[in-house]
This record gives structure tokens, C-alpha cells and sequence, in this order.
């Protein structure tokens, strides 16, 4: 039995080498394009006012196109639900915006915030202050 001579074991390697590349090429640059596209929140702070019993949360729209906040949720200790609100805030692409929390009697430790079409922010951690 006689093998693949050594070039074309190179050609066709460097074609599947090729075509993979651009396979992934075009993927990448399709999500890349996609994703800078639409908009996207960060929580920025989230601090606890124990006076006040209020919590003030600062997200920012890291996107290109404005945000519709639909809602937050602030999880207390013990992974228990303490608030689950229905908000209606559009941020602008680049802008930060401080959203207000009422009426919190437990400690929160964490905060999500709901934004266009039942998109969620990572939790992030609540700072107790006071």
C-alpha cells in the first residue's frame, strides 16, 4: 500500500487549516458586531442605607443602543427573596443611572437588575453602610 506523498498531506492540511480559520473568523465578528449592537448594564455600586432603609444601585449601559430597566431583585441573607420590584428607567448608551430601592428592612446582600426582554446583571454584592 502506498500513503499520501508529503506535499499534498501539506495542502490539505493547510486547506482545513484555512477553512477553519475563516469558520472562525466569522463567528467571532458576527457576536462581536452583535453584541456591541445592543445594549448592556453593569452594576457599577450598590450600597445599603440603614437609616434610610433604602438601597441605591448604579448601573450603566455599556451598549450602543438605550436600556429599558424592567425590574429589580435584592436577595437578603440566607438567599431570601426581600424585594422583587417592577421598574420602568430607559438609560442612554454610556450613561449611568442611580435607581432607588424603598423600603428594605433586612440586610440585602445582593442585587439583580432585570433590562430588556427578561435580560439580567450579574448579582452584585451590596455594600452595607451606617
Amino acid at each position: 500500500m502506498k500513503g499520501v506523498s508529503g506535499i499534498v498531506a501539506t495542502a490539505i492540511l493547510l486547506a482545513l487549516t484555512i477553512a477553519g480559520g475563516l469558520l472562525l473568523y466569522t463567528y467571532v465578528s458576527r457576536y462581536l458586531v452583535l453584541s456591541t449592537q445592543s445594549g448592556e448594564l453593569v452594576v457599577e455600586s450598590a450600597y445599603y442605607l440603614t437609616t434610610l432603609k433604602r438601597l441605591e444601585v448604579t448601573v450603566r449601559n455599556i451598549g450602543m443602543t438605550p436600556v429599558n430597566v424592567t425590574g429589580a431583585v435584592v436577595i437578603c441573607e440566607n438567599s431570601a427573596l426581600c424585594k422583587n420590584l417592577t421598574l420602568s428607567v430607559t438609560i442612554p448608551p454610556g450613561k449611568a443611572q442611580s435607581i432607588p430601592i424603598e423600603n428594605i428592612s433586612d440586610k440585602p446582600q445582593y442585587v439583580i437588575i432585570e433590562f430588556d426582554k427578561e435580560r439580567k446583571t450579574e448579582p452584585a454584592v451590596v455594600r452595607v453602610l451606617g
